[in-house]
Parts: C-alpha cells; sequence; structure tokens
C-alpha cells in the first residue's frame, strides 16, 4: 500500500450509563424520619420512579456489547449529575483525542422546559422535571451531542444509543448536520414525544448484539464493521416483537442518518481478511463471502461457482469438477490474445445450463488478477494451457441478471475504478472513460439476456463499447467484450446483427458435437461422485452411474445438460446407495427439468416444513435478492396465510436447499441477500404460490421432519 492507503480503524470504546435507584440529596436542616409520607412527595424524595430492572440490564449490555468493541466496556451505574457530568466529560476528551465512543444510557428522560427540543438524561438526584433545577442537575444530551461532534478532522466519532423517554430528542438535533461532516449518530428507544418502556430497547440491544456474536445470517462476513443502518433497522424489528410479545403498545426505533462515511462502531467477529490465502474457513459458502472484497461490485460468487462446477468448493482444494468446452475456451483464449484481429465482441451463447457462464467463470478466474492469484493453485491451473486465459490489468465482470442499465454502467465504472460523474453516467460518458484508460480492458456481460434493459444495454452501451474505434489513438478499440447469453435473438436484434455481420466471434455452445458432450458430461458426474463418501471408493460403480447418467442427460433433453447433470449427480448422492444392478431403473426413472429436481427435494420427506414456503418467498425477490430478516414475514404471508417461521427456521432452510441459491452483499446495509439460482426456478415456484401447505399440518402429521 502506498503512504495514503486508508488504514483499518482501530476497535471503538464503550461506556454504559445506567441509572436504577433516584434519590434527592436530604437537606441539612433536615432528617429523612421528618418527611411525610403520604400521597405527595416529601421535599427531599424524587419522583422518578425506580427502575429496579437497570442494573442487571445495564450489566447485560456492557456483555453484549465487549466482543464487538475494544476488550473492556466500562459499565457506570448509579451516578449523580455532577460525577455523570464529569464522567461524560472523559468521553468527549477520548473523542477530541481521535477515539471512537459508543456510549449507551438507560435512564429516564424529559425535555427541557424552556427548549422543548432538548432532551436531558436524569441522575440518580435529578428533581422533578417541572422543578426549575432540574435541567442543570441532569445530563444536557444537546450540549454533549454539540461538544462531540467537533469540526476538528483529527476528532472521533460518538454513536449514542438512547433507551429514555423522549429519546428521539437527540435525535433531532444531529438533523441539522450534512451527513459527510458528521461525527455524532444517534439511535433512540423512541421519538422526541413518546414514552420508552421497560428497558425493551435495551433488551433488543442485547438479542441483536448476541445474534452477531453467534454468526447472524444477515451479516455478510466480507465486511469488517456492522452497518449501523442495519442495526437500527433490526432493533426496530427486535423491539417490535418484545413489545407484541409483553401485549403493550409499540414502540418505534428512531436513529439519526446513519449513511455517514464514519459509522464503524461495532465490529464484525466474523470478518475473515483473506481467506483464500489463510484457509481458516470450511466452506465454499463461507469463502465467497468474503471474496466479495476482490471488488464489491464484482460478483464473484456467480463467476467462481459457475468455473468450478460445484457449490460446495473446499478454499484449501478449490478443485474445479467443470469438465468439456475446452475447444470453445480455446477460441476465446485466442480472442483474448490476438485483440482486434477477431473482433473487439465475442459472443458465447447457448440454451440455458449448457455452460455459458462456466466458460465466462473459467475467463474470469484467469484474467482477474486478484481471482487469477487465489485460484492459480487449484482451479486455474486445471485448466489446460493452450485454453487458459493470461491474466489482464483491467477486467470487469457483470453478471447482469435483473440489472438496468444504470446499475450495469455502475458496476462497469466502479471496477474499472473510474471516477463517476455527480449525475451518474451517460452511456456516452462512460464509453469515453474506458477510452481514455491507459490499458485496453476486458468487459465481461454474462446473463444479458436475463437483464431488465437487455435491449437498452446492448444498443446505448455493449455495441457503442464494440463499434467504436480509434485509429489515430494510442489503440484502435475501446476494449474487449465478452457477452454470454441465451439464443433470444429476436429479442436482441441489433446483437444479432452485429454477430452475424461476420466482424465478430460468436460461441455456440448448442452447436458442439453431442458425443464429445457426453464424454465430458461422464467426466463431470463421476468427478461429483467422487467428491460423495457414498462413491469416493466404489470406481467401477462410480464410472457406470456416470456413464448412465451422461447418456441419458444427453437423450433428453437439448439445452442445459451440465446442470441438468449436476443436480442429477447431487441427487443420487443423497439418495440410498446404489447398486449396480439397480444403476439403470434408478437413473431412468430421474427428472431431467430444474423443476422437477427441485420438487424431488422439496417434497421429500427429508426436507424441512418451512422449505416451500421459504423458497417461494425468495422467488419474489427482487434484484440482488432477499435478506433473511424478511423471509419470515413474506413466507408466512403466501396464501394461505400462517404464522410466520422462527429465525432457526428460515436458517435450516437456507442452509438445506443452499444448492439452489446464490448470495449477494447490500451495499447500503452490508447484509447477505439470497436469491434462487435459475430463473426456471423463479418462474415455477411463483406460478405454484396459490396455495401452499401449512408448515405445523407438514410437522404435526410427520410428513417433514
Amino acid at each position: 500500500m502506498g503512504d495514503n492507503a486508508e488504514q483499518t480503524p482501530s476497535p471503538a470504546k464503550a461506556v454504559v450509563v445506567t441509572m436504577s435507584k433516584f434519590r434527592l440529596p436530604v437537606p441539612e436542616d433536615e432528617e429523612p424520619e421528618d418527611w411525610d409520607l403520604g400521597d405527595e412527595d416529601p421535599p427531599g424524595r424524587s419522583s422518578w420512579r425506580d427502575l429496579s430492572f437497570a442494573p442487571a440490564l445495564g450489566r447485560r449490555v456492557a456483555a453484549r456489547l465487549s466482543p464487538l468493541v475494544a476488550p473492556e466496556t466500562t459499565h457506570l451505574l448509579d451516578l449523580d449529575s455532577k460525577s455523570l457530568n464529569a464522567r461524560m466529560d472523559e468521553v468527549l476528551a477520548a473523542i477530541k483525542s481521535g477515539d471512537r465512543m459508543v456510549v449507551h444510557m438507560l435512564s429516564h428522560g424529559f425535555l427541557d422546559r424552556d427548549r422543548e427540543t432538548d432532551l436531558m438524561i436524569a441522575a440518580t438526584d435529578t428533581p422533578d422535571p417541572d422543578h426549575d433545577d432540574a435541567p442543570e442537575m441532569a445530563f444536557a444530551v444537546r450540549n454533549f451531542l454539540s461538544r462531540a461532534d467537533r469540526k476538528d478532522p483529527r476528532a472521533g466519532h460518538l454513536l449514542l444509543l438512547v433507551d429514555a423517554c423522549h429519546g428521539g430528542g437527540a435525535r433531532d438535533w444531529t438533523n441539522g448536520i450534512k451527513y459527510t461532516r458528521r461525527k455524532a449518530f444517534v439511535i433512540a428507544a423512541c421519538p422526541g414525544d413518546e414514552q420508552a418502556w421497560g428497558g425493551r430497547f435495551s433488551e433488543a440491544v442485547c438479542e441483536v448484539l448476541s445474534g452477531v456474536v453467534r454468526g447472524h445470517k444477515d451479516i455478510n462476513p466480507s465486511q469488517r464493521f456492522v452497518r449501523l443502518t442495519w442495526f437500527k433497522d433490526e432493533l426496530h424489528r427486535t423491539v417490535m416483537e418484545l413489545c407484541k410479545k409483553a401485549g403493550v403498545p409499540e414502540q418505534e426505533v428512531i436513529s439519526s442518518d446513519l449513511e455517514g462515511p464514519s459509522t464503524e462502531f461495532l465490529l464484525n467477529p466474523w470478518f475473515r481478511e483473506d481467506p483464500a490465502e489463510r484457509y481458516e474457513l470450511k466452506s465454499y459458502w463461507d469463502l465467497k463471502h468474503f471474496m466479495a472484497e476482490v471488488h464489491p461490485a464484482l460478483d464473484v460468487d456467480h463467476y467462481l461457482s459457475k468455473a468450478s462446477g460445484r457449490h460446495d468448493v473446499d478454499p484449501a482444494n478449490g478443485v474445479s469438477l467443470f469438465s468439456g468446452r475446452e475447444d470453445q475456451l480455446v477460441k476465446v483464449a485466442d480472442w483474448l490474445s490476438d485483440g482486434a484481429e477477431h473482433g473487439t465482441l465475442c459472443v458465447v451463447t447457448g440454451s440455458p445450463g449448457v455452460g455459458k457462464s462456466a466458460l465466462l467463470g473459467a475467463v474470469v478466474c484467469c484474467t482477474q488478477t486478484q481471482l487469477a492469484r487465489v485460484m492459480r493453485g487449484t482451479l486455474v491451473q486445471q485448466i489446460p494451457p493452450p485454453a487458459r486465459p493470461e491474466q489482464r490489468p483491467l477486467v470487469a465482470a457483470v453478471h447482469a441478471r435483473q440489472m438496468t442499465l444504470a446499475d450495469t454502467m455502475d458496476s462497469i465504472g466502479a471496477q474499472l475504478d473510474l471516477e463517476q460523474p455527480s449525475e451518474g453516467w451517460s452511456s456516452q460518458q462512460l464509453v469515453s472513460a474506458v477510452a481514455s484508460l491507459p490499458n485496453e480492458p476486458l468487459i465481461v456481460v454474462d446473463g444479458l439476456d436475463e437483464a431488465t434493459d437487455s435491449v437498452q444495454i446492448t444498443v446505448e452501451l455493449l455495441l457503442p463499447l464494440a463499434e467504436q474505434v480509434f485509429p489515430d489513438g494510442p489503440r484502435r478499440q475501446v476494449c474487449q467484450l465478452l457477452v454470454g447469453v441465451r439464443p433470444h435473438w429476436d429479442q436482441l436484434p441489433q446483437l444479432a446483427a452485429t454477430v452475424f455481420g461476420g466482424s465478430q466471434l460468436l460461441v455456440d455452445l448448442d452447436a458442439a458435437d453431442r458425443r464429445q458432450l457426453k464424454q465430458d458430461l461422464e467426466t463431470y458426474v463421476e468427478r461429483l461422485l467422487y467428491e460423495t463418501d457414498t462413491y469416493a471408493s466404489e470406481r467401477k460403480l462410480r464410472r457406470r452411474i456416470a456413464r448412465t447418467v451422461a447418456e441419458r442427460v444427453v437423450e433428453s433433453s437439448h439445452g442445459g445438460e451440465f446442470l441438468k447433470a449436476q443436480m442429477a449427480a447431487r441427487s443420487l448422492a443423497q439418495a440410498a446407495p446404489l447398486t449396480e444392478d439397480a444403476v439403470d431403473a434408478a437413473v431412468a426413472e430421474m427428472p431431467m427439468t430444474f423443476t422437477s429436481l427441485l420438487e424431488a427435494q422439496l417434497t421429500d420427506e427429508r426436507t424441512h416444513p418451512w422449505a416451500r414456503r421459504v423458497m417461494t418467498a425468495l422467488a419474489f425477490g427482487k434484484g440482488s435478492g432477499m435478506p433473511a430478516h424478511l423471509l419470515p414475514q413474506v413466507a408466512a404471508a403466501l396464501p394461505p396465510a400462517c404464522d410466520a417461521p422462527g429465525r432457526e427456521d428460515v436458517e435450516a432452510v437456507l442452509t438445506g436447499m443452499s444448492f439452489y441459491l446464490r448470495q449477494d452483499v447490500d451495499p447500503s446495509y452490508g447484509t447477505t441477500l439470497y436469491r434462487l439460482f435459475h430463473q426456471e426456478l423463479v418462474d415455477h415456484l411463483r406460478a405454484s404460490a396459490r396455495e401452499l401447505p401449512d408448515p405445523k399440518a407438514l410437522r404435526d402429521t410427520g410428513d417433514a421432519s
């Protein structure tokens, strides 16, 4: 890294302030036994109700914070106003010196009578809010925030968590500060004109932080810190659940704008810096989370899983099981090395599941510098040298499924490290910016026909990139453009005219030799079966099954052969072990469509009873997918409506059905998004969503475990 490289922030420090007992000082000329303890409070007795639950709850908050901040969280219990303000001055001094601080406050709150937007936090000796001295003997949050939000660029940052009535009054003050300059952030238990009850906000903080420490499905391990946007929303959901469970009115958690550039307070304990080199993770599903760090805009999961031909790669043994398409990969590798002699554009086409994405995935893994370095000893090494593309200094790869033109341009621009105009990219601006790069980039677009704006992307971006030449410039063409698309030429006539005009390279995987395809499928299925405990040591039986499956796939379908072979091998691996005599009958009975293979698993009695509803809920997701925390509500709302599944049920389905899922990272929240891996499955589950079984009934009748 250079001298200006951004350094990793040190962990934040945390202070938990808890008030539980409220007693006014005894006047010097009085004794407590002289007080009249009748209907009205005596002069020396506070009108604040004691919070008996607070000490234990405050200790729990401190304990839950500790794993996510600096090693030791300070818990301050029952301070008088003088001591409380003195300790908060120490917090301000730490912020001034550059520290990042998390402060959690649990007490009574009230608004200043003279300045009704100013939140005051009661100390143990704070008098009644109507008392003239109340503001002077309480903790003034507005003053604290104004002093914490220093203009000094060397000053640190503050996250204030407020569990007190009128807590939103703290949030209101921060709204006037531009988010780019804001150093103080507030999450409060309720709006400024409402009450907070029973410490439910603090309970929610404990529950959410515990989930983060255990490994929350929503928190993507590629994120070093927990996003505050997610944290606030999860607190709100949890408080709502606690209110519902207690049968009390709902309590709305609110916050200041949490989108600022310096909201890194809570460490993600499941973050890993470079798992592909350190080999600390055990499964591909872990590895792919972190591979997002190659570049946030690159869908590494898509390209790496397709190139490897498997969904459960061990990062320490990232062996590719995919076989075949070698001749076509040689054509693409030659096109890449020869540059403009073969045309600027190469289109790889074929029916779904025929290996387009596997071929493009191999290209991306070989050419993208960071991926090639990570997979050099495994996946890249397995590709024969004549078919192995060389690394390129500039590569942008887009998985265009459900993407708009703006999404596509943003992704390409980001991966090529181009400075985006303030008003966003226009297609001509992006073409010009790509043309100005010192090296000719490779731009890969897979799933063009599945894009939301496929025609617009083609006409306004891809064809201008492919057709514009600079005869007098430093290079003749803007870039090399590799596109994967199904042969829906009637939907993309402009692309068809360019490709079939003869000046560009077309690689049609459907036109491959069927005998060679059968051999490739046989090799692929045998490799898949070798990875299983059942058939790893059964060489003769394994080869017999692989040959039979390859024959069935080739004979029964024209298109999608590799994906169907993969799904068939997986289905056989999960079933009871076959004998040699049973192979023909077992393979003959196997379904040979994506939807029928999915249905076979959904109807299996060993499948989780919530699987169909959760998978159907995912089918209604948009864009890059749906976060796990939305799945219970969506699954329960499907017809006929039923009670929502628990978090454990959803996690069990996501784990058990992971073969059919792909994952991404939400750019705003840092959460994991889940989606179905194939559009045919989306269409099927949406169409069958009219009448779904009640998972409770399935569980009660024993039809599923």
